[in-house]
Parts: structure tokens; C-alpha cells; sequence
């Protein structure tokens, strides 16, 4: 009876692991376009492409609310399909995977690149079929040609002919490894040299064997074929230890496949997709239209759209202060563990579900002084009733080595916003006016110690905060000083939650853990979650971390830049500082050029509004957010701000006769198709 019961139990642990084994193997089939998420995904599927099969990647950046990338994907995934194999395909949202596209400088959508062997062939920006086939046709045919292979047999029989003296197996095999391993570009040149110097004579090539991502060499064999296999247990005659076994690896590949194997392009194009505006079918003139897509111009867009207004929303896709900030929000109500893209992206879905139109373009010119008012876009010309100006204001920068680099991982510029995350950390503030000022008193609060920046021998501030930052023991001040450079390392982040550095290739950079002190090493053991109680004895330690270290660090896992040091000139002289965080706070810059000469505004370009209201010198103009508010600058500020222009404009709307009556809003006259 015993036997009976285990050999049941086996029975059944067999046919649970077979399953799981066929769920995992259906799992690996690669769609035809890949959905890249994340900066992590993006670096590897590059490396992966460069390094180990030679395959051009095409990738399109695009956006749901862009007219030319939805009537260009069609053909993006005709092509896919007709290359498959032959060229990788790629997308990235930039409203989702805002890091990359940042990192990227996508400006306009839809944005194509290409690349071939780990490097940047080209890029253009347009909905041009016929460009984008050509492209891809002149790369996978050079791919074709040059991701070739030399065997180790073939470069040993070719020598034997040119030059038997020559022919050493572990030098050639060298010359080989030097030249790529497994093949590709460098193969190619070594040919074409070999060419060359032997009178056209050249060795042997086959085309390079196409390493297949780990998930995808791991895809099951039929049953018939994996019975009679060499290399893998059957699923009929395994042992239960063998099939467990076989899990546990099969586990792995899955983490590794991931990145490459999400989901398929056109399989979900309703889900993220926002009502796009379209002239040809929208009234001659609109109710209201929100010029900027920010929480100001969001949230006037929520009000306006739930008031039945229909809001045209225009702005371009890539922009905006929250929408840039790739860090957690912390101080925005209600919100907890959000970036700012996902934030923005949730109230883009929450216009849209009461109505709102989206027009993702750059605006080019305004007629507010017109009835309608007109809004020209690349692609449109809108006319409106009425106009909310949210626009927002940018920071100003630097625009010294590494400040790119490091901002959202180090460099910001709100200290209000994210001084937080440097708490008990030594940080820079650069700046001479007010801004700088409160900014580097607000950090004195929570970080270790605060160093000013300043290019004069004095302050711009006010007097009273310049002599509390003077007099703060916290804070140290450099005169007559400019930052010369932003500089720091990339790290990994482990599954246990330790950090590991990464060199330019992106291997681990070993680290000298005996350095440390005890205090750091449990420091850091406490961070993974590891019980150093009962351990005294700093080798132990030691040990501890670096098993801990081990553990995880061939996985795929989160990366970015981490700021550690800024790089000053003084007097002539350059000195680092050891930094966590570093703060721009030269000033902002209101995106109001396109409106000079259209409403009135202050001598720094700040839109000016009536007291109590975001009603502006044009009737029917208002403005909400940072493009009016010098003092405030925050995300919640300016989405209350929004609110109100949209409650403004509705009544603005209704006491010109343009508004909802008795029986609703008014029947305006539709545009010729």
C-alpha cells in the first residue's frame, strides 16, 4: 500500500512538472514586435543583439495619441513579419518609458532608429514607409554580409595553405576570439585583410550561427524527440528530482527572457490608446482647448471634460517637469510609490474617459486676439473659444558633462521635491538667489552637510535668507565657484536589495570589502535583510557580504546612475566634492515665447493673472500652473491651479453664450469633411 501511495505521488509529481515544463515552452514564443519598458530592458536587448547575434535592432518610438504613429504601425509590423528573423523589431511608448526616450533626445513621434552591431546607424522622425523599408532592407542585407563565422578547422586549413608555419591552434584560435567570438563584423574585416595580404586568397566563412535568447534555447522539444534526447531528461522516464531540477533551470531562463519576450505589438492597441483629435470630423470651433499636458493642463482637462466642454488638449508627448522625473513621488496626496510618468500617464486615462481630445504636437503659433481664437500645430490648425495657457516652466541648467547623466539619479532641481532621499547625505546647492537659498536651508533639515556654489562673491538673495545660510552650521559656502563636471558610477541593484557597481561594459567592479569599517558592514548586511546579531568578528562579516553580494548578481536587475562627486573650480583650481545629490537652482524659464504679444506678462516672462483668479488680459484666456506662479512651482499646486482654470473658463463660456443652457451645450457647426 505504501508503494502504491509513492509511486502515485510520482506519478502525479511528473505529470504537475510536465505541465509546467510545456506552460514555460509555450512561454518562449517571441512576438514579432517587442514592448521595451524599462532602461534595463532597453541596454540589454541592445548588448544581446551586439555581442551575440549580429542582428540589426529597429526600434519605434511612438505615442497612443500620435495620428502618424498609428497609421505608420501597420506597416511597422508588416515589416516586422516579413524580416522576422533577419532584423529585430522593437517599440518604446515614450509616455511610459520616459528614461529612454530622454535618454534618447526623442523629440518628435513617430522616431525610428537603427541599430547594427551595438552601434547607432541612423535615426529620422516621420511616418515615411517608404524610407523605414529601405532602411531596413540596406541593414539586414550589410547584417547578411558581414555576420559571418571563421571555424577554428576553417582558419587551420587556410593557413595550412598560405603559410604552414603558421599554423598553431591555440594562436589562431586567439586571433579568432580577438576578432568576435562565435563570429560577426570583425570576422568579416578579418577576412577581407586576410584578402588582401594573400592575394585574394581568404578562409572559409559560414553564416554566423544566431545565438537564441536563453528562454528560447530552453523551448521544449516535441515528446517523441525528447525521449530519445541526449541532453534533456524525458518527461516519461525522469525521476521527480531530475523534473525539479529541470524547473528550477527552466525558472531561470524565464527571468532571463522577460525582457525580450513581452508583449506582442498590436495585441493590445485599445488598452493605453487616447481619443486622438482629427479635423475632419471635430466642430469648426472648439469649446475650450488646453494648451500643455501637465498636471495644471491635465487637471483643467479632468474639470473641463466631466462640465461636457470636449477640451482639446495640445501638447507634445515628451516634456513636462513631472513626466521627467523618473524617482517615486512622495509629496503629491494620495500618491505612494508612483513615478511622475505613471502619475501623468493615470490622469491622461482619467481625461480621456470624460472626454478629452488629445492632440499630441508642439504648438507653434497663437491668435488670441481672433474670434475663435486659433492654435497652429505642426499638423493642425484649431480654433477655440476659449484657451487655458498650461506650459509650464523649465528649469534652467548647467549644461556641464554628466548633469544629463545623473538627473533623477542625483542632479535635480527641487530640493523640495527630492531633498528627502538625501537624507544623512552630504549634498550640493548651486546657486546665488533666493531659490538657492531656501533650497539649501531645506536640505540643512535632513542631510548630513550642504555646500553653496556660487559663481559671485555675493548673494542675489534677500538679506535675511542670505545671512541664515551664512550662519547655519550645516552649510558651508564656496565663493567665486563654478561646477566644472557631475560625476559618479552605474549601479546594479540586487534582488536582496544590495547595490553592486558596474564598469563601462557592465561587468561587477569587484570591491575591496575589507576596507570597510564594522559599522558599514552591517550597514549594509542589515540592507539585504541578514542577521549579523550573534557575528563580532569582521571576517565573518566580510564573508557575509560577499556571499551576499554573490548572490543574485548575474541576474537581470534594475540599473542606474548614481551620483558620488562634484567637480568644482575655484580660483583657478578644480576640487571634488563628495556628494549624494546635487541641486541646480539658478532660476526657471516660463515656456510663454509663443504668447509674447498676446497677453501681458511680467518683465521674466510670467504670465500675469487677475488677483483671485487664472484669468488673464485676453478675454477668454486664462492660465494655470507654473507658466503663472514664480513662487510655488510644485505638482500639486499647479493641478489645483488647473481646476480653477477650468472652472474660469466655464463660466467664462456660459456668460458668453457658449456654455451649457437648459438643454445642455450648445450645438456648434461641424467642419466640412
Amino acid at each position: 500500500h505504501t508503494e502504491n501511495s509513492r509511486m502515485r505521488r510520482d506519478a502525479a509529481a511528473r505529470g504537475a512538472a510536465a505541465l509546467c515544463l510545456l506552460w514555460f515552452g509555450l512561454a518562449a514564443a517571441r512576438p514579432t514586435v517587442r514592448d521595451v519598458k524599462t532602461m534595463s530592458e532597453w541596454r540589454k536587448l541592445l548588448k544581446h543583439h551586439a555581442e551575440n547575434t549580429g542582428l540589426p535592432v529597429i526600434v519605434d518610438f511612438y505615442s497612443d495619441g500620435c495620428g502618424p504613429c498609428r497609421q505608420i504601425a501597420p506597416h511597422y509590423k508588416r515589416l516586422a513579419e516579413e524580416y522576422k528573423g533577419r532584423a529585430v523589431f522593437a517599440k518604446v511608448d515614450v509616455n511610459l518609458n520616459h528614461a529612454v526616450s530622454s535618454e534618447q533626445q526623442v523629440r518628435s513621434m513617430p522616431t525610428f532608429q537603427m541599430y547594427l552591431f551595438g552601434k547607432k546607424r541612423t535615426q529620422f522622425s516621420g511616418a515615411d514607409v517608404n524610407q523605414l523599408t529601405s532602411v531596413v532592407s540596406e541593414l539586414v542585407r550589410e547584417s547578411k554580409l558581414k555576420n559571418v563565422e571563421v571555424t577554428l578547422d576553417a582558419f587551420k586549413a587556410f593557413y595550412a595553405e598560405v603559410a604552414p608555419d603558421k599554423v598553431d591552434d591555440e594562436k589562431l584560435l586567439q586571433l579568432l576570439v580577438r576578432n568576435g567570438k562565435g563570429g560577426g563584423p570583425g570576422h568579416y574585416a578579418l577576412v577581407e585583410a586576410l584578402k588582401k595580404k594573400y592575394a585574394g586568397k581568404a578562409p572559409k566563412t559560414q553564416p554566423r550561427a544566431v545565438e537564441e535568447s536563453p528562454a528560447a534555447a530552453e523551448k521544449p522539444k516535441p515528446a517523441k524527440a525528447e525521449a530519445a534526447s541526449a541532453t534533456g531528461p524525458s518527461l516519461h522516464l525522469a525521476s521527480v528530482d531530475q523534473l525539479e531540477a529541470e524547473l528550477g533551470r527552466r525558472r531561470e531562463a524565464e527571468e532571463e527572457r522577460r525582457f525580450q519576450e513581452a508583449s506582442d505589438d498590436d495585441e493590445d492597441d485599445d488598452v493605453h490608446t487616447f481619443p486622438v483629435y482629427n479635423a475632419t470630423s471635430a466642430p469648426a470651433v472648439e469649446q475650450l482647448v488646453i494648451i500643455g499636458a501637465g498636471p495644471a493642463g491635465l487637471s483643467a482637462a479632468i474639470y473641463a471634460a466631466r462640465a461636457g466642454l470636449r477640451p482639446v488638449v495640445v501638447a507634445p508627448p515628451v516634456g513636462g517637469q513631472l513626466q521627467g522625473k523618473g524617482v517615486l513621488v512622495e509629496n503629491y496626496p494620495g500618491v505612494n510609490g508612483t513615478t511622475g510618468p505613471d502619475i501623468v500617464f493615470d490622469m491622461q486615462k482619467q481625461a480621456a474617459e470624460f472626454g478629452t481630445i488629445f492632440e499630441q504636437d508642439l504648438v507653434l503659433s497663437v491668435d488670441l486676439r481672433s474670434s475663435p481664437m486659433t492654435v497652429r500645430t505642426n499638423q493642425s490648425l484649431i480654433r477655440a473659444h476659449s484657451v487655458i495657457l498650461a506650459t509650464g516652466a523649465d528649469s534652467r541648467w548647467l549644461g556641464v558633462p554628466g548633469e544629463w547623466d545623473f538627473r533623477g539619479s542625483g542632479v535635480s532641481a527641487c530640493a523640495t521635491c527630492d531633498g528627502f532621499m538625501y537624507t544623512n547625505k552630504a549634498v550640493v546647492v548651486i546657486g546665488g538667489g533666493d531659490t538657492a537659498m531656501e533650497d539649501a536651508l531645506v536640505l540643512a533639515r535632513t542631510s548630513s552637510a550642504v555646500t553653496v556654489v556660487h559663481r559671485g562673491e555675493s548673494f542675489r538673495a534677500t538679506k535675511v535668507l542670505a545671512d541664515r545660510v551664512l550662519g547655519h552650521a550645516k552649510i558651508t559656502v564656496l565663493w567665486n565657484s563654478q561646477v566644472v563636471a557631475f560625476e559618479g558610477s552605474r549601479v546594479k541593484v540586487l534582488p536582496n536589495g544590495l547595490t553592486v557597481e558596474l564598469d563601462g561594459e557592465g561587468r561587477v567592479v569587484e570591491e575591496d570589502l575589507a576596507k570597510l569599517r564594522v559599522k558599514e558592514l552591517k550597514a549594509r548586511l542589515d540592507a539585504a535583510a541578514v542577521d549579523t546579531a550573534s557575528v563580532v568578528d569582521k571576517e565573518d562579516l566580510v564573508r557575509l557580504l560577499r556571499a551576499a553580494l554573490r548572490e543574485g548578481a548575474d541576474e537581470a536587475a534594475e540599473e542606474h546612475n548614481v551620483l558620488r562627486r562634484v567637480r568644482v573650480r575655484s580660483g583657478g583650481e578644480e576640487r571634488v566634492l563628495e556628494a549624494g545629490g546635487a541641486f541646480v537652482a539658478i532660476g526657471h524659464d516660463p515656456n510663454t515665447n509663443f504668447v509674447k504679444g498676446e497677453v501681458d506678462m511680467h518683465a521674466d516672462g510670467y504670465l500675469v493673472t487677475a488677483a483671485g483668479s487664472t484669468r488673464t488680459s485676453v478675454s477668454g484666456v486664462f492660465a494655470a500652473g507654473d507658466v503663472a506662479d514664480r513662487v510655488y512651482r510644485q505638482a500639486v499646486t499647479s493641478a489645483g491651479s488647473g481646476a480653477a482654470a477650468a472652472l474660469d473658463a466655464e463660466r467664462w463660456l456660459s456668460e458668453h453664450g457658449f456654455g451649457a443652457g437648459p438643454g445642455g451645450l450648445q450645438q456648434v457647426e461641424m467642419a466640412a469633411p
